[in-house]
């Protein structure tokens, strides 16, 4: 059984986690730049922060295809 969300928490999980791995990727780089190296945390954490991105934009489009393709659905039947 699937939890209750509000409209408004609902839809801006996927930008969340778009912006929290935008901010790791960045913060990652910018750190690892100025200390001159790449340690294997700071390149994990680098990754991490690109999939938070990447899956938070897959769901994204998901959900813009999804609601495409309903509303297309609804408005076809008679």
């Amino acid at each position: 059984m699937h939890r209750w969300l509000p409209s408004s928490i609902y839809e801006s999980k996927p930008w969340l986690l778009i912006v929290v791995g935008a901010l790791l990727v960045a913060s990652m780089t910018v750190w690892s730049l100025s200390m001159g190296y790449w340690s294997v945390t700071r390149s994990l954490l680098t990754l991490l922060g690109a999939g938070l991105a990447i899956g938070g934009g897959a769901v994204l489009q998901l959900r813009q295809d999804y609601r495409a393709k309903s509303k297309w659905r609804r408005d076809r039947m008679p």
